[in-house]
């Protein structure tokens, strides 16, 4: 029976190794797939943090180039206006005292032509008030006269040119309406 406890006990120390290399085998391997896993989930972080950043640029570049974009959308227009304007520049300098004002009031009406051909390029076109019924949309009434020449509501007088652009009004026409 001795024999058979040392047997038991002999056995029972090596289930014990076996059982502890096992645990440490387990162990290891749990051990090996932590750092595994820790890595990758530090790869991913890095990744995360990296497109955040790259997200992060891309939002401030955007503003920038929106702000940049709207500074200097006007930029065309100008160019065409620095034109008129040194037009002017020449027609007032090379009046004289004493010379012929229909000189003079035909290059300012050549500029006035031409600042229209601008504000026509750009899309924006005049409204044509006079004689036409009165509408809210592209009319603002300055006077309402009665007049019998003319229909109730239309546009008798015309004191300062509307105009529209791409469809929308940019400036109402002033008009004096009939009554």
């Amino acid at each position: 029976m001795e024999n058979k406890k040392m047997e038991e006990a002999i056995n029972t120390e090596e289930n014990m190794e076996n059982i502890e290399a096992a645990t440490s085998n387990e162990g290891e391997a749990l051990i090996e797939q932590i750092d595994k896993l820790q890595e990758e989930l530090k790869q991913a972080n890095d990744l995360y943090l990296r497109a955040l950043a790259e997200l992060d640029n891309t939002r401030k570049r955007a503003v920038r180039e929106r702000e940049e974009y709207i500074k200097f959308a006007s930029l065309p227009l100008i160019k065409k206006l620095l034109a008129v304007i040194d037009d002017l520049d020449r027609a007032i300098s090379m009046f004289e005292p004493g010379q012929n004002p229909e000189a003079l009031l035909k290059g300012v009406e050549m500029i006035k032509s031409r600042m229209k051909e601008i504000v026509e390029q750009e899309g924006a076109q005049a409204v044509n008030a006079l004689g036409q019924p009165f509408d809210p949309q592209y009319h603002q009434p300055l006077a309402v006269e009665e007049n019998s020449n003319y229909p109730e509501n239309t546009v008798i007088e015309e004191l300062q040119k509307g105009y529209v652009m791409h469809d929308r009004v940019i400036r109402p026409s002033l008009v004096k309406v009939s009554k």
